[in-house]
């Protein structure tokens, strides 16, 4: 299966600064406002803002709360999509066979029996 690249961290810190700070300043707080709410390092804020730190997803959540927004809007312009499906080189379907899915059910019974059986001891 092939993946879909991330994009660079530092885009991801930035965007997430510039929505930080909109944030802020729309709700017309200071940096030191900002941290008392989220219970943060004043500095951290800054940091945050400048796209220089990531925070941690605890930290993310109440900064989101802190500008009252939601934290989708916190992410917005981050953009990733998962990967579509595509097969390995090498690798092969199996097809669809009602014999075979009848003895692996059956197999799978006798399995809980022995199972059954050893728990009794």
């Amino acid at each position: 299966m092939r993946r879909q690249p991330m994009p660079p961290p530092d885009e991801l810190r930035e965007r997430f600064g510039i929505n930080l700070r909109q944030g802020r300043k729309e709700l017309g707080v200071s940096q030191e406002e900002l941290a008392f709410r989220a219970d943060v390092a004043p500095s951290a804020v800054g940091l945050f803002e400048l796209g220089k730190k990531t925070p941690r997803i605890d930290t993310f959540i109440r900064l989101a709360g802190a500008v009252e927004r939601k934290p989708s809007e916190l992410t917005a312009g981050i953009l990733w999509m998962p990967a579509e499906v595509v097969g390995t080189p090498g690798s092969f379907d199996v097809p669809e066979d009602p014999e075979l899915e009848a003895e692996v059910a059956e197999l799978r019974g006798g399995a809980r029996k022995f199972r059954g059986k050893r728990a009794k001891r």
